[in-house]
């Protein structure tokens, strides 16, 4: 989750600044600060409380990825074509697919 959040939150500075207004800039680095807090919440749990786990952690990073890929897909609508926003979907689909197939190997 923290590599993510600092690739993203470095697209959102680097990238596409200039390129979507202000304030979908700031919708761009509110999904990126919840996407971090959410992680670094996680790892304090891991070190603090080691014996949470299962469907809590679960809850936590699932509701972390759709509220803060929910707003990253917000603030990009205003560059992206409308046959790739639809195309989110997909990708959205595809990633969950994954995540799913990982859980069952662990």
């Amino acid at each position: 989750m923290i590599a993510t959040t600092v690739a993203l939150g470095a697209m959102g500075a680097h990238t596409l600044e200039g390129s979507i207004s202000p304030r979908y800039l700031e919708v761009w680095k509110t999904a990126s600060l919840y996407f971090a807090l959410n992680g670094l919440g996680l790892l304090a749990i891991a070190n603090i409380a080691p014996t949470i786990k299962g469907l809590y952690i679960k809850l936590i990073i699932l509701g972390a990825f759709i509220f803060s890929v929910s707003l990253w897909i917000l603030a990009l609508n205003e560059v992206l074509s409308p046959a790739l926003r639809k195309g989110v979907l997909m990708i959205v689909g595809w990633t969950l697919i994954g995540i799913n197939q990982l859980r069952r190997v662990e």
